[in-house]
């Protein structure tokens, strides 16, 4: 069963439209009703494994396909247990979960390898209605010096638990590209070099999240990202 998505955009109205298994279902948006019965349910990521990612913190899901505070109840068939958690973040797949989730998941008493970090057999379902992202005009926060173009515009900022001097990963920007990231919650900045390749636009090792980044989150929701020239 696959996903696909899209944006209809009409006198300030934002909607999401999603087609699961060939029906179209329109996800509510401002000023959209709120509630869509048609949705809740409904089974995603069929056959695809729920992988592990090495993001800490309360236990969550992230997903290259379905919007960030989609609620998904995750249940492991091969032992019943099962976890309803948000999607949050951006994350290659339809869907990996950090670790505190795939505790959750895991048969209880059994000691995990290294090497296993995927569960195989796995039902995902949406619990209640996913939303649309929320359209907001963030203010553009910039610091004395130089500052390039902004890049990724819109795109989250996630948590590597990559350990050593502050850095970045990126699917997008050239290794060696250095870039001014803003966190837009608490007025935070920090400029990075992207030193290896990641999951998304910008990824942040454990160093450089400590700089811009809030105590508890694995997630930076509101960023600016500059590249600095």
């Amino acid at each position: 069963m696959r996903w696909s998505k899209g944006w209809i955009a009409s006198a300030g109205v934002f909607s999401v439209i999603v087609a699961v298994g060939g029906t179209a279902f329109a996800l509510a948006g401002a000023e959209s009703p709120a509630a869509q019965s048609d949705v809740a349910g409904k089974e995603v990521c069929s056959g695809q494994p729920v992988t592990l990612v090495g993001n800490t913190g309360s236990a969550g899901v992230f997903s290259d396909q379905l919007p960030v505070g989609t609620s998904l109840r995750i249940t492991n068939t091969a032992n019943g247990r099962a976890a309803t958690v948000p999607v949050a973040g951006v994350s290659t797949g339809c869907a990996a979960v950090n670790t505190a989730a795939f505790d959750l998941l895991w048969s209880a008493g059994s000691s995990r390898g290294e090497e296993e970090s995927a569960l195989r057999r796995i039902r995902v379902e949406i619990v209640g209605n996913a939303p649309a992202p929320v359209q907001t005009a963030a203010p553009r926060v910039r610091a004395t010096g130089v500052v390039g173009q902004v890049v990724c515009d819109g795109a989250t900022v996630g948590l590597s638990a990559v350990s050593g001097a502050p850095g970045a990963f990126s699917s997008t920007l050239p290794v060696g590209t250095s870039v001014r990231v803003t966190n837009l919650d608490n007025g935070r900045q920090a400029t990075v070099r992207i030193v290896g390749v990641g999951p998304a636009c910008v990824v942040l090792n454990s160093a450089a999240f400590q700089l811009v980044g809030e105590s508890g989150k694995s997630l930076i929701e509101r960023a600016q990202l500059e590249k600095v020239v």
